[in-house]
């Protein structure tokens, strides 16, 4: 199995309790940008590789210099947005994601999450970024 350090933890998870069952996972790492450089991917196949998740875009971003809970507020109208680790519900923990990305906890805090999809109504994204540099 092929993967990546940022995937989502539905395919980590997986890839993580077949190994003791001895399936062999490389899990790719990513730049600072959240970037799998293709070259990694097509160096890291091997002739017995029966799966490669590589996510197409990641969800996960930030703003330097902004605090989340602020950008959360200002955005709160014109977006879906929320920020740590999705699926933490009763807990606040920093996003895998950002961690995998070499940030560390602090920086990987002041991470958000915006979310839309063919369901979300049209998204003014000049009213977002207005309200991000407003902020900054």
């Amino acid at each position: 199995m092929l993967t990546t350090a940022i995937e989502h933890k539905a395919v980590l998870e997986p890839c993580a309790a077949l190994e003791p069952e001895g399936f062999a996972v490389t899990r790719l790492p990513v730049t600072a940008g959240g970037f799998v450089d293709p070259a990694a991917v097509r160096a890291a196949l091997r002739p017995d590789t029966g799966l490669v998740s590589v996510m197409a875009v990641n969800n996960k971003t930030g703003v330097p210099g902004l605090d989340s809970e602020a950008l959360m507020v200002a955005l709160k109208d014109l977006i879906a947005i929320s920020n740590g680790s999705a699926g933490t519900s009763t807990r606040y923990t920093p996003s895998p994601v950002l961690k995998a990305m070499g940030l560390d906890d602090d920086q990987a805090s002041a991470g958000v999450r915006i979310s839309w999809s063919h369901l979300t109504p049209a998204v003014d994204w000049e009213a977002v970024a207005a309200r991000i540099r407003a902020l900054q």
